[in-house]
């Protein structure tokens, strides 16, 4: 039986590509026990795109960087088993088994 694991994606301002990011994480051969998606203040639709979605959407209201974003990633996680994504990375679908 595999581990549980979160995947937390820190974004900003990635409305374009954020769909097939969340979609390529769903299709993994290891499923993830939860997706995140960890917004830094973006100012466009990337909150409203991921919302589509069965994930988890945490928000900064300002734009505080990619640390503090990922910060909040691993802090928020409810997994021993972490992973993260870059917003415009669409994992291959072996990403987490392998």
């Amino acid at each position: 039986m595999a581990p549980a694991i979160s995947i937390y994606i820190p974004c900003y301002n990635v409305a374009h590509y954020i769909a097939p990011v969340i979609e390529g994480a769903f299709r993994q051969t290891v499923p993830p026990d939860e997706i995140l998606i960890i917004d830094d203040g973006s100012t466009g639709n990337t909150c409203e795109i991921a919302a589509r979605y069965p994930v988890k959407v945490v928000r900064h209201e300002e734009n505080r960087g990619l640390a503090a974003a990922r910060n909040t990633g691993l802090h928020t996680a409810r997994n021993e088993y972490v992973a993260f994504l870059d917003a415009e990375c669409v994992p291959s679908p072996i990403w987490l088994e392998t």
